[in-house]
């Protein structure tokens, strides 16, 4: 599921951040082999440093149990192995009842899991301990999307809109919702303000593409999209909508080249095999002089929500 892995990532981040304070070093002799490993990117050896720190945990200051829990469940986290990563989140959270980083990340793992009324009830008290965590109300939103509840997941949205004034993810999220509703004006202009804070977020310049192509503005469509694979060559869905844009504009030798491209990117990809299997004949039957073949470009194009 993608809201899943995208909320794991998210709660990796908040344990690295957790994990790499200063604090995490207060010990006499300098930093131990166990706090060295147990910050390590590693995940096995931040099990492994993070377990001896553990063993003897009683020693160390409130702040380093904390961090010790919390860094060992992130590499449980990243290794999929949810369940011992959600046990050492509740360790973490008797040392420090009500953390919202640390809810946050438990509220990640329960979704990564697939338990979203337990990923529900965390980010609920994240919430509650922190009524302006924009990002509490972005992973809950996540996860009521992921419960097929689009109106509470749009609440949520608008409410980290509100609280966060700077990051472009609520409102790329809250696009995504209008473009699923086929919403596209207030879908443009939500991306529109998004790629304001954040120009070179590639799955925004792709919503908006998709808005505009789904409008008939192939023009418009084909600057998004063009954009965004600049920005990220490797894109095959930034390909392939191009394609379907230079189609809608009748341009078939590009939109064969670009089918071919975004198949070479991805060979799983059948609407870019289709795309160029129907280009190829368009152009053989013109080559022959058939004259123009019928052919309506796809009436949506891929988008990334």
């Amino acid at each position: 599921m993608v809201a899943s892995s995208r909320s794991a990532a998210f709660a990796a981040a908040l344990i690295l951040c957790v994990g790499s304070s200063q604090a995490l070093a207060a010990h006499s002799a300098g930093v131990s082999p166990g706090w060295k490993l147990c910050r390590s990117s590693n995940p096995d050896e931040r099990i492994a440093g993070c377990t001896q720190v553990i063993e003897a945990i009683d020693k160390e200051s409130k702040h380093n149990q904390l961090a010790a829990y919390v860094n060992r469940a992130g590499a449980y986290q990243a290794k999929g192995d949810y369940a011992h990563a959600i046990e050492d989140y509740g360790k973490a959270l008797e040392v420090e009842p009500g953390s919202a980083v640390v809810l946050l990340a438990r509220g990640a793992a329960h979704h990564a899991k697939g338990d979203l009324d337990a990923a529900i009830a965390d980010y609920d008290q994240a919430i509650a301990h922190d009524k302006k965590n924009a990002a509490a109300f972005m992973a809950r939103a996540s996860a009521w999307r992921a419960k097929g509840d689009a109106e509470k997941s749009l609440a949520d949205i608008d409410e980290a809109v509100k609280l966060d004034g700077k990051s472009a993810a609520p409102l790329a999220a809250r696009a995504n919702y209008y473009h699923a509703k086929g919403d596209h004006a207030r879908a443009i202009a939500d991306y529109a303000e998004a790629l304001k804070r954040d120009p070179k977020l590639v799955p925004a310049l792709i919503g908006r593409g998709g808005c505009y192509y789904a409008k008939a503005d192939y023009d418009k469509a084909l600057a998004d999209f063009e954009a965004a694979a600049k920005l990220d060559p490797k894109n095959a869905t930034a390909l392939l909508n191009r394609a379907n844009a230079w189609r809608g504009k009748k341009d078939f030798e590009r939109a064969k080249a670009d089918y071919v491209a975004a198949f070479a990117l991805k060979p799983d990809l059948a609407a870019a095999k289709k795309g160029e299997e129907d280009m190829a004949k368009i152009l053989a039957k013109k080559a022959a002089g058939g004259g123009p073949a019928p052919d309506a470009a796809p009436a949506a194009v891929e988008h990334e929500h």
